[in-house]
């Protein structure tokens, strides 16, 4: 089973509990004039489009009953989650076959470029070049250099897209200072790291739920059953684990609601189809809020606080808003939400990278210890 812990902490990265601060890390107005113009440095996407989901423990409830509790726990959790983990992996992989990592590595890249065009001769701190980084492979801080690492994840019913952006930039002789007080030292946290940091979250504009009617109980049905076909196209042997997951998904398939899995079986075709015109459009609307607010906020100085208030920096014509956030570790990021919302998206607790994408990264963490060893092995 191949899940990948998708916690909140995957879009924004948490401050010290004993002494929480804001995440965000403005430049001051002597970074800004020092830098000028600065290199942008992409991050190669190593996961693509992943399929969030929630996975069911009932680990804790069985922990009571001793080791044979955690048997039963462990047996009845493959059950339950062997469907649902098959299936957000499967979406991976069909999306990663219309949006590779390189393409989304490139549309982002582009966009930057694109930001760097349009500001030509402006002040401050500028897009100098954009270049691309592997950081499995390459893993250190690269110095004077704003580092872009992006994460994309489908909701649950797959309804809305969601691309997640960090952004931070190292210069040894630009240090970070924190600019907060603290009742005695100040904790280790705030004594190093980036001298800039902040997080951009661009959300799609949501997709219409599906209807349930005869005819998509059916397809669901047929979705179901093809899910569970191995290599060879043969349905689980009755007795396995896979066969009683079956059973219990069309179990479900033939009541009167649509779960978020459900739905998301047929959702996640509406992304792909087309050549996966709908995908492409709202990953390329992300890409370009994110370059463009990255440039605007590394030339705000504005310290955040954790009791600020939320703002409206813009409002487009179809409504979308783009808002910094105003309190909380939160303070100071960036995000952009549509103004048409039907209903609230949820991203389970996992997401499903493709196959393709996790075997790339453990092909690449092999030649990273390779090469390693290699250095060792040469001192």
């Amino acid at each position: 089973m191949r899940i990948l812990v998708c916690a909140l902490a995957a879009l924004s990265l948490a401050a010290c509990a004993t002494a929480p601060v804001p995440n965000a890390r403005p430049l001051t107005a002597e970074h800004i004039a020092t830098m000028g113009p600065t290199p942008v440095a992409v991050g190669e996407n190593n996961l693509g489009v992943t399929k969030s989901w929630f996975y069911q423990s009932s680990a804790q409830a069985g922990a009571q009953f001793g080791l044979i509790g955690a048997l039963v726990s462990a047996t009845l959790d493959a059950i339950v989650n062997y469907g649902p983990s098959k299936r957000a992996t499967q979406a991976a992989d069909e999306i990663a076959e219309i949006m590779p990592t390189e393409a989304l590595d490139a549309s982002l890249a582009a966009e930057f470029r694109r930001a760097a065009a349009e500001t030509p001769g402006a002040t401050g701190v500028v897009i100098a070049d954009v270049s691309t980084v592997q950081k499995i492979t390459a893993p250190d801080a690269i110095n004077d250099a704003a580092e872009v690492q992006a994460f994309y994840r489908l909701s649950e019913d797959a309804s809305t897209l969601q691309i997640g952006v960090t952004v931070t930039y190292h210069n040894t002789a630009l240090p970070y200072v924190s600019p907060y007080t603290f009742e005695g030292s100040p904790p280790k946290t705030e004594l190093e790291g980036p001298t800039y940091r902040n997080t951009f979250t661009y959300t799609s504009n949501q997709l219409p739920l599906p209807v349930l009617t005869p005819e998509l109980k059916e397809r669901l049905i047929v979705s179901i059953q093809d899910s569970a076909r191995d290599e060879t196209g043969a349905l689980p042997v009755e007795g396995t684990d896979a066969f009683k997951s079956m059973t219990r998904e069309l179990e479900q398939a033939r009541d009167d609601e649509l779960s978020k899995a459900e739905i998301a079986i047929f959702l996640t075709r509406e992304w792909i189809k087309d050549n996966g015109a709908l995908l492409r459009a709202e990953v390329e609307n992300g890409h370009a809020f994110i370059a463009r607010y990255v440039v605007l906020d590394m030339n705000r100085t504005a310290i955040p606080s954790l009791e600020g208030q939320d703002e409206v920096v813009e409002t487009l014509a179809d409504g979308r808003t783009v808002r910094r956030m105003g309190s909380g570790t939160l303070a100071g990021s960036y995000t952009s939400s549509p103004g048409d919302v039907a209903g609230f998206a949820t991203y389970g607790n996992v997401a499903a990278a493709a196959r393709a994408h996790t075997d790339r990264m453990t092909a690449l963490r092999e030649t990273a210890r390779a090469e390693e060893r290699a250095r060792r092995a040469a001192r």
